[in-house]
């Protein structure tokens, strides 16, 4: 059977039947799309999706992924679920599972996310520790096992990396936050190392009355420089919200909304790229010894 050398980037080479060439340099492209619009980032959690992927200074179980400092805000444990279907390609799905919980001695949590399909995959497992330090300003501290697998390929390749957060509570209803992904510039363990991106987000989050959430963040990726993010959650009644927001680099426009049932919460979320067309979301938690 004849076989066919891809390649991906600099370092990797994927090795596939020539009768499924065709196949596989559509979904690596749109991949390579795909991962630069997500910044190679992993599940934020339908919420921040439906606000335009802003979350850097809001608390919820995906906290975990956007910002872990904000875990401190959190009054019980939560477990959550997580599934992104990208462009209505189910090899370019992602999925995670996220879990916190508050003690006396900060908060700990952790997530575990997949993306792609049986040819190429990322996973990223990740530990979390969040503490209140001072009555309005929180940090946080976590570790990344991060792993890109290829089958039958040349090499795959794994790194630990890790992320800071830092939260301030400005005022009863405004908060702020900051981020790094990778401060310590790792790189993935290939012959010729790759460093991976290194990546800062400031953002802010508003409540003007208790129905209205707004929040916007900015971002500085090392490999795709600066974007926007933003949006906007309102509740209509007070289990029910409604969502929007948008982002650039690249411009994608959302859609979500939110039901509270008891201790379940249900979000979905819905996103259009411009050019490759739809996204859509959907994330369940769970909240444990509701006070």
């Amino acid at each position: 059977m004849q076989q066919l050398f891809i390649i991906v980037s600099d370092n990797y080479f994927v090795r596939v039947n020539t009768a499924k060439t065709n196949i596989m340099f559509a979904l690596l492209f749109v991949f390579a799309i795909t991962a630069n619009a997500q910044g190679n980032a992993h599940a934020n959690g339908a919420r921040s999706t439906g606000m335009g992927n802003a979350g850097i200074a809001i608390a919820d179980a995906w906290s975990t992924v956007n910002n872990q400092a904000a875990l401190t805000l959190l009054k019980n444990t939560e477990i959550a679920a997580f599934y992104k279907n990208n462009f209505g390609i189910s090899e370019l799905s992602l999925s995670a599972l996220s879990v916190a919980a508050p003690t006396k001695a900060g908060v700990f949590g952790g997530s575990i996310a997949h993306f792609g399909f049986s040819e190429y995959s990322e996973n990223k497992i990740s530990i979390t520790y969040a503490k209140r330090l001072w009555k309005r300003v929180s940090l946080s501290a976590q570790l990344c096992y991060n792993s890109f697998n290829f089958t039958n390929a040349y090499q795959n390749a794994n790194a630990i990396t890790g992320e800071i957060g830092l939260l301030a509570e400005l005022s009863e209803n405004f908060y702020a936050g900051a981020h790094v992904f990778n401060p310590t510039k790792s790189s993935l363990a290939l012959e010729a190392k790759e460093q991976l991106p290194v990546r800062y987000k400031i953002g802010a989050a508003y409540k003007p009355f208790s129905l209205l959430l707004l929040c916007a963040d900015l971002i500085y990726d090392s490999n795709n420089g600066i974007s926007f993010c933003g949006g906007t959650e309102y509740y209509i009644v007070s289990q029910l919200c409604l969502r929007a927001g948008v982002s650039t680099n690249p411009e994608l426009f959302t859609l979500g909304a939110g039901y509270i049932y008891r201790q379940i919460g249900f979000d979905i979320a819905y996103s259009y790229h411009n050019v490759l067309g739809n996204i859509s979301c959907i994330s369940v938690s769970y909240k444990l010894n509701r006070k």
